[in-house]
């Protein structure tokens, strides 16, 4: 038995552990700041045996594995909720913590009920009365029963084996996802629903998490790695370093890739846009520890974010396991309108399908209106799907795709297509012309609204950069509206370039002079104010409005700040006006 501790929906992984103890050494250092900003007294209240139960859509947010590590750390049980963010739900598993899917229990039950559960049964009793919660695949199930995935690495357990047998002995059509997945497992065909067990093409890290699956790799019986030129470390989040801790972090980072001969990036700029320039290719199974590693879907390639369990898991075997999932397909058609960006497309589709509507979906995207979008578009639009729960982003490799990779210099290892009879879970059309402007309000991504309904916002903050929208084509955009302003008395605006390519090529531009007289402050490239851990955090009662992935409430600092997100061209007016404001209006 032990006691229930409630919470809402939508809780992310900033609110389970906010993003300026991630990079403390270990997770029993952190642990003790575990929902600080929702139950203060939550960290040292919770006993050991006790259970924390949500409503939807719990851990959505962040790959950080440190979520559900501080949870375990603190002695919870197990974590019921109606349902979970797709990546806070496999790091549960994988580090050997009890995710249950219960939609009733929630709304039935008070903070310091008792609470018993029969994990195997699927049986849970409050008060009384009896729930059945869905029961775990078996293959999850085997994963806690040994206690995580990394028991299994020094021969404690038996690994338990793939279920990725296709269901009907005929030959059935397969979506791209489908088909990126069999490549990877060796197997003719797989379906939604299946677990395949697959050898990974590119395991790419940053340092938001690196230092502790060094940790774990040190503490292996028979620590090894399977494939060193699969591996690409960057350092992006916090750099330069902001305090001992995470110099600390950074320098066991930078010493065990040296010692490894791991690709190691620093000072490069951000994880995403760095693989996108040097090393992603079409048809590749890649997993990323960072829940934006989506965004390698703009070049057919099969990226999606894990925790460092996971991660340590591929590095050390060169496999892991995957489950298929099923695909929303998005046919795009027509053109964006002057004025309109990539930017406000995704935003409109996350707002259309909500924050969990694609939770462990493939979001696949096609059509003619494809062709119309730059690589830059494609990037912005793949990298924000996590935003709606996808497990992954894919879009159909074009003339636009080839002609990237070929200025960079790389070469496709497959280009798939769906097949004419795949199964899509479900199908949308998208006429380009359509979309408008858009605005997400606070304090989440699928909050959004035409962004005229939001004029007049008065901000502190304005910033232009991360993997959404840091690139050169953002730059342009900030620029041309900027040139010959003035950022707005008492307004901050931040201008980071995703990459030192980027950076050098607005510099020879000439576009950081123009921020510059506009009196922007630009910054080397990294993740910035983006994951509220670094440059340009805001205070309290501060309001932001920002190019970055997230709005989540704290997500840029103080839990009592405002984050808007936009495109560049309405940062950038706002930024000039002092409050939210469209280009046509500056």
């Amino acid at each position: 038995m032990g006691r229930i501790f409630k919470f809402d929906k939508d809780v992310d992984t900033d609110q389970i552990i906010a993003s300026q103890y991630l990079l403390f050494p270990t997770i029993d250092e952190m642990k003790s700041h575990t929902f600080e900003s929702l139950d203060s007294d939550f960290a040292s209240a919770v006993k050991p045996g006790d259970f924390v139960v949500a409503d939807d859509n719990f851990g959505c947010g962040s790959s950080r594995e440190q979520a559900p590590s501080v949870l375990k750390a603190l002695g919870v049980k197990a974590v019921i909720a109606k349902s979970f963010a797709r990546i806070f739900y496999r790091n549960a598993i994988n580090i050997g913590l009890p995710v249950i899917v219960c939609k009733e229990l929630h709304d039935e039950v008070n903070a310091g009920d008792e609470c018993e559960l029969s994990l195997e049964d699927g049986i849970i009793t409050v008060n009384g009365k009896t729930y059945t919660c869905t029961k775990l695949p078996a293959k999850m199930q085997a994963i806690l029963n040994q206690g995580g995935l990394i028991a299994s690495l020094d021969g404690e357990k038996e690994e338990s084996e793939s279920t990725a047998v296709p269901a009907d002995e005929a030959k059935h059509g397969m979506t791209i996802a489908e088909k990126i997945i069999a490549r990877a497992a060796g197997l003719s065909q797989v379906k939604a629903g299946d677990i395949a067990t697959v050898t990974l093409d590119r395991l790419m890290s940053n340092d938001g998490t690196t230092h502790l699956t060094i940790g774990m790799y040190e503490k292996l019986k028979n620590p090894h790695i399977a494939d060193k030129d699969k591996l690409v470390w960057i350092v992006d989040h916090n750099i330069p370093s902001d305090s001992p801790k995470t110099a600390a972090s950074q320098k066991k980072m930078r010493d065990f890739a040296k010692a490894n001969d791991i690709k190691f990036y620093e000072g490069e700029g951000v994880c995403h846009q760095v693989m996108m320039e040097n090393h992603v290719v079409p048809g590749e199974l890649i997993f990323g520890a960072d829940s934006h590693t989506c965004a390698y879907g703009a070049l057919g390639a099969f990226g999606t974010g894990v925790g460092c369990t996971d991660y340590l898991y591929a590095m050390v075997t060169g496999t892991s396991w995957v489950m298929v999932p099923g695909t929303l397909r998005f046919n795009l058609k027509g053109k964006l309108n002057d004025g309109v960006y990539a930017r406000d497309l995704i935003l409109s589709i996350i707002g259309k399908i909500g924050a969990n509507g694609a939770n462990y979906k493939a979001m696949e995207f096609a059509g003619e209106g494809l062709h119309s979008l730059s690589m830059a578009d494609r990037i912005s639009i793949c990298n924000l799907c996590v935003e709606a729960g996808a497990k992954t982003a894919l879009m159909e490799v074009d003339d636009v795709a080839m002609d990237y990779l070929k200025e960079h210099g790389r070469e496709p290892k497959a280009c798939f297509t769906s097949d004419d009879d795949a199964v899509f879970e479900q199908v949308y059309d998208i006429d380009l012309s359509t979309i408008q402007p858009i605005v997400a309000k606070p304090h989440f991504v699928d909050n959004v609204v035409p962004a005229k309904e939001s004029l007049g916002v008065k901000i502190d903050e304005a910033f232009l950069g991360s993997c959404n929208n840091g690139r050169i084509e953002d730059l342009r955009v900030g620029a041309a509206i900027i040139k010959g302003k003035k950022v707005a008395p008492k307004v901050r605006f931040l201008v980071v370039p995703a990459s030192r390519s980027v950076y050098l090529q607005a510099m020879k531009e000439g576009l950081l002079d123009i921020f510059m007289d506009a009196g922007a402050i630009v910054m080397n490239p990294n993740c910035s104010v983006c994951w509220g851990s670094c440059q340009g955090v805001i205070g309290e009662g501060e309001t932001l409005i920002s190019t970055g992935t997230r709005n989540f409430k704290g997500r840029a600092g103080h839990k009592d700040s405002f984050v808007y997100l936009a495109s560049a061209a309405t940062v950038t007016a706002s930024a000039i006006k002092g409050e939210i404001a469209t280009a046509d209006m500056v």
